[in-house]
């Protein structure tokens, strides 16, 4: 096995650091952003933990020919949304394929995973077949199990963190894949097996659906980002209804929400656009006419100014 660890200030270098799952960051607590990533590689399996200090909404999505599971690791003060679904510590989250994903995590969330290859993971489920009914649960993004078995599932996707750490990439190690593939494996089965007995939430399929496009929407609108009323009218919605569902899956306003996205545009320019605009035109094509209020809430969200956003990324082009 082998192991890396590489430890970020920004998200979108965070990001960057997987570019195959397509992943984009969006930072919705104030504070300077770090975050970190353990990676563990062994033949066809990957696994990573993953912990970021500040809330943030992270949307990506699988790439072709993987299945990847995941868990919480630590407590945490909220509570993670996978898909507009609780996530809680007794929870197993599922993606497959070329399948996109929308992940609310709270502040100093770490998550552990594994990612397969799909046609490795599908012989392992050929010398030990799931049940019809487990196998069903893989069509899900989130479900819940008995506590002890999602603890098991914990506990083997760590020792491979604690082996890689100990003992290094060895000819050895590498023969002893399949093995560890079949343990974790094993973990993976006795979940889906037993998760038949805990009650599945269904989550709120609308107020996700409200978020998303509301995402989308403004996203989408460039220099002219529209009003919330202007967003309920397009979503045939009320107010309080907008209100709620924010609340519900990303513990804020939609006020707030949809200003940090219309920031995290900003930033994005900022430290990745090829020819880097100037702050004035960057804030201004994302729809923020007051250059004065722009910089306290640049700064609010993100703890820097945009002329620090600037020469952070001066620093990261000449390190390289």
């Amino acid at each position: 096995m082998t192991y890396k660890l590489d430890v970020f200030d920004d998200f979108h270098l965070h990001g960057a650091s997987a570019p195959e799952w397509n992943q984009r960051y969006m930072q919705v607590s104030r504070g300077e952003m770090h975050s970190s990533l353990a990676e563990v590689t062994s033949g066809r399996l990957h696994i990573f933990r993953k912990w970021m200090s500040e809330r943030v909404v992270q949307q990506g999505c699988l790439p072709g020919g993987k299945i990847c599971f995941a868990v919480l690791h630590g407590p945490v003060a909220e509570t993670p949304r996978m898909q507009g679904r609780e996530v809680h510590m007794d929870s197993l989250f599922i993606l497959r394929g070329e399948e996109a994903f929308s992940l609310h995590r709270p502040k100093g969330l770490e998550l552990l995973a594994i990612t397969f290859e799909a046609d490795e993971f599908l012989r392992l489920a050929e010398e030990r077949p799931l049940s019809p009914a487990a196998r069903a649960l893989l069509s899900r993004s989130v479900l819940r199990a008995p506590l002890q078995r999602v603890q098991r599932l914990r506990r083997d996707l760590l020792g491979a963190f604690h082996r890689s750490a100990v003992f290094g990439t060895t000819p050895a190690d590498q023969a002893s894949t399949p093995v560890a593939a079949r343990i974790v494996f094993q973990s993976i089965y006795d979940v889906l097996e037993n998760a038949g007995a805990v009650h599945q939430s269904v989550g709120n399929a609308s107020a996700n659906f409200l978020v998303a496009q509301c995402h989308h929407i403004l996203a989408a609108s460039a220099d002219e980002p529209p009003s919330i009323e202007a967003l309920c009218m397009r979503l045939r919605t009320s107010r309080r209804t907008l209100q709620n569902s924010f609340r519900q899956v990303a513990d804020t306003t939609p006020v707030h929400y949809l200003r940090c996205l219309r920031l995290d545009a900003v930033r994005r320019q900022l430290f990745w656009a090829p020819n880097p605009p100037s702050i004035t035109e960057a804030a201004m094509s994302s729809g923020f006419t007051h250059l004065s209020h722009f910089s306290e809430q640049y700064k609010a969200l993100f703890g820097e100014l945009p002329s620090d956003t600037l020469h952070q990324r001066a620093r990261s082009a000449a390190s390289l």
